[in-house]
């Protein structure tokens, strides 16, 4: 997954704006910049010759604004997010279809959650796209005794340490696979597995709510049938936060 080179198209045009949002795109390997738009005119004709994977988009531009862009462009969009200086345009942000909006001024943490929600939607896309052409979903193979088992990643709902194994709990059941959890962190992709302590990694996906606790302390829930919840290691507190954009 993380081999995926993801074409990025830059709307803005405030020199300063987009030199930080290229320098920030430095930390991101799987992004590259290819294509830059100073003008909605600009954004309309780039768009229309090229494809892009993402589009940081502004919304106040020459000539056309952001949403005359989106307008003009129509459907089958690039994965989208809106890069404005106005709270008062964050609704509509979402209602146009944007995956996340960047208030300016951002900071880089901030930004690194936009990317992290940006590869999300880049590879829900690629599923759903892989799926009308007929291609096998995203699985993860695994040996539970005699049995190899194969799992979807959308059915690998959270995994667990146990000693020198890992239980690896799913729609169908729970299994138990002779690896530490630290080598299946290494084998599953960052865009759909979090780890969030020394015991425990979660499908990102289900993620529905973290609560604070005393002393700094979090809980996360899982949107699967028993309602799980599982404690979050101070040291992965940050990697949770993202995920809802803190």
């Amino acid at each position: 997954m993380n081999s995926v080179l993801y074409k990025v198209l830059v709307i803005e045009d405030e020199v300063p704006a987009r030199d930080l949002l290229r320098k920030f795109l430095e930390s991101w390997p799987q992004f590259e910049v290819g294509g830059i738009a100073r003008t909605g005119s600009q954004a309309i004709d780039l768009l229309k010759k090229e494809k892009f994977d993402l589009v940081f988009l502004d919304i106040n531009l020459p000539e056309k604004t952001g949403l005359q862009v989106l307008e003009e462009i129509g459907e089958n969009l690039p994965v989208l997010v809106f890069t404005t200086a106005y709270r008062e345009h964050t609704l509509k942000a979402f209602e146009v279809g944007a995956c996340d909006y960047l208030l300016k001024p951002y900071t880089k943490e901030r930004f690194s959650a936009c990317m992290e929600r940006a590869l999300h939607h880049l590879q829900l896309k690629s599923i759903s796209s892989s799926r009308a052409n007929g291609e096998p979903d995203p699985v993860f193979v695994f040996r539970d005794g005699g049995l190899i088992h194969r799992v979807l990643y959308a059915d690998l709902y959270y995994l667990t340490a146990n000693g020198k194994r890992s239980v690896l709990h799913t729609k169908d059941g729970d299994y138990e696979t002779a690896k530490l959890l630290g080598d299946l962190e290494k084998e599953l992709p960052k865009t759909d597995f979090l780890r969030i302590h020394r015991k425990h990694m979660v499908n990102r996906n289900l993620v529905s709510a973290a609560k604070s606790q005393a002393g700094g302390a979090y809980t996360i829930y899982l949107k699967d049938e028993d309602e799980t919840n599982l404690p979050v290691g101070r040291e992965f507190v940050d990697g949770v936060k993202n995920l809802f954009g803190k």
